[in-house]
């Protein structure tokens, strides 16, 4: 029994690593413009009605303080959306991500760090939709979608007895355009 919540928590790093290597394949096939990464955001603004606003993620009411760079792309029914901090000062490498099918249905939710986990592993918090523990909720407003509800996390390896913990996540991805949609 007590091998299946590290089975859980590994399925969740194994989704966060595949929802970031077909963003990052999305994202590559998209850059045809010759602007800098950095300058577009600020020039790939929506172009009408309210600013797309601000990407953030907060777990368990806490902020993940980041300065986050928003990638959002869509490839057949799958919409994958990521949050990206390179040299956070808490977390090291910071991802946050999710994937929807359909319209609304949020099939995995990741945020991981290289570092700040507990006893100096690396973070981590997941949903898998389907696995056992957790659950997300999506909210849309145009490009910008709020994703809510609850991960698992791996053991705390000073007591990996206690199993898995849960964590409240709260993320807005503002998607200024969405690659593909």
């Amino acid at each position: 029994m007590n091998t299946k919540p590290v089975r859980i928590s590994a399925a969740a790093l194994t989704a966060a690593a595949a929802l970031a290597l077909f963003v990052t394949g999305c994202s590559d096939d998209a850059s045809t413009s010759p602007a800098a990464p950095s300058a577009k955001p600020a020039t790939s603004a929506a172009p009408s009605g309210p600013a797309a606003g601000k990407s953030v993620a907060a777990v368990d009411g806490k902020a993940l303080e980041g300065k986050f760079e928003t990638t959002c792309a869509k490839q057949g029914g799958t919409l994958a959306l990521a949050l990206s901090d390179t040299s956070n000062a808490t977390y090291g490498t910071l991802g946050v991500s999710a994937s929807i099918s359909g319209t609304d249905t949020v099939d995995a939710v990741a945020i991981a760090g290289s570092k700040g986990g507990s006893n100096g592993l690396p973070y981590a918090l997941g949903f898998g939709n389907g696995m056992p523990g957790g659950s997300a909720k999506l909210v849309k407003d145009g490009n910008t979608y709020k994703i809510t509800g609850e991960g698992v996390s791996g053991p705390d390896m000073s007591n990996p007895l206690a199993g898995p913990t849960t964590a409240k996540f709260d993320i807005t991805f503002a998607c200024s355009t969405v690659v593909g949609g």
